[in-house]
């Protein structure tokens, strides 16, 4: 059984492409410059983030992501410079992703600042047919190349808009514009060739103090891709001290009652942030998987009298 879920897993992306194709991430307000290049030097300072994601424990061949971002302002914060590298396996699929982003930054007002983001990908991703652990049940599938590893590079540009307005920001971005195509055997003409589609993000977010020591973060991620239904994340935190964050958060999708409950917590320390995060299954998927976690470190190389307490250090 859990073979055929695994074949499920890889014939759902690879054959059709009509739905959510890129991998999705609870704290996604900690791992903004994977989504949008305008969002790059924001924070006033250089920063690196190491993330790793473990969708559906205890379902085999489920996804997994490891992203790793370094960003930082340049030009006295007139512009923005991130690099992206990821990786994101799911099945017999393996998915190498390396991006550069810069911004430019448009002064609105005082404390209000417009963003206009562009980057370049190059991703690498190969298909094992040969695992042993898949069964494929059409032996003569044009698409299927029997007992081998095949690999595909394809580039790819992205753009993005990040409006920071002191305590709030919004965000817009479709990191992967082009219509890459995903094939690796076209000598059938029945072979039917899939194709990337672009993925639009909007995000949004406050920090709202009640008073020196308490404020609550609201955030909002939504997704969406053409011929699925649109998505979305709704996250509510509590920020204690500067320094403690702990959140909960509702992920639409799924059959009728959502995706996922998903929890999360924060701790910032100095120049070190770490956070982790469980998602609750809500679909039908939940009686094949023990939900899913998420691991985070950051690293702010700030100044030493830098003061944390600045609500861009919480976006």
């Amino acid at each position: 059984m859990k073979n055929i879920f695994l074949l499920i897993m890889f014939l759902l992306p690879a054959c059709f492409l009509s739905a959510q194709q890129e991998s999705q991430f609870t704290q996604f307000y900690y791992n903004k410059m994977h989504l949008n290049p305008g969002y790059a030097g924001t924070r006033g300072l250089a920063s690196v983030t190491a993330l790793y994601r473990n969708q559906w424990l205890g379902f085999e061949g489920a996804p997994i992501s490891k992203v790793i971002t370094f960003d930082t302002p340049m030009a006295s914060g007139r512009a923005g410079l991130g690099v992206n590298l990821s990786q994101h396996t799911i099945g017999i699929m393996n998915n190498f992703y390396g991006s550069l982003a810069y911004n430019y930054n448009i002064p609105i007002q005082e404390e209000v600042n417009l963003r206009i983001g562009l980057q370049g990908v190059v991703r690498y991703f190969t298909v094992d047919f040969s695992d042993p652990t898949v069964i494929i049940r059409h032996q003569n599938d044009g698409s299927i190349i029997d007992n081998s590893e095949e690999n595909q590079t394809k580039g790819d540009v992205g753009i993005g808009a990040y409006l920071d307005v002191k305590d709030f920001y919004i965000g817009v971005s479709v990191p992967h514009l082009l219509k890459n195509e995903i094939t690796f055997n076209t000598n059938t003409s029945t072979t039917e060739i899939a194709t990337e589609l672009p993925h639009i993000y909007g995000m949004a977010g406050a920090l709202i103090p009640f008073s020196k020591k308490f404020a609550i973060r609201p955030s909002v991620l939504v997704k969406y891709v053409n011929n699925a239904p649109l998505d979305m994340d709704i996250n509510l935190s509590g920020v204690f001290n500067y320094a403690f964050i702990a959140g909960v958060a509702y992920r639409l999708g799924g059959s009728g009652g959502g995706e996922s409950i998903d929890f999360n917590l924060f701790y910032q320390f100095d120049k070190f942030g770490i956070g982790v995060a469980y998602d609750y299954t809500l679909s039908d998927l939940n009686d094949y998987n023990n939900g899913s976690i998420e691991a985070l470190i950051r690293y702010d190389f700030k100044k030493e009298k830098e003061n944390m307490a600045n609500p861009r250090f919480f976006f």
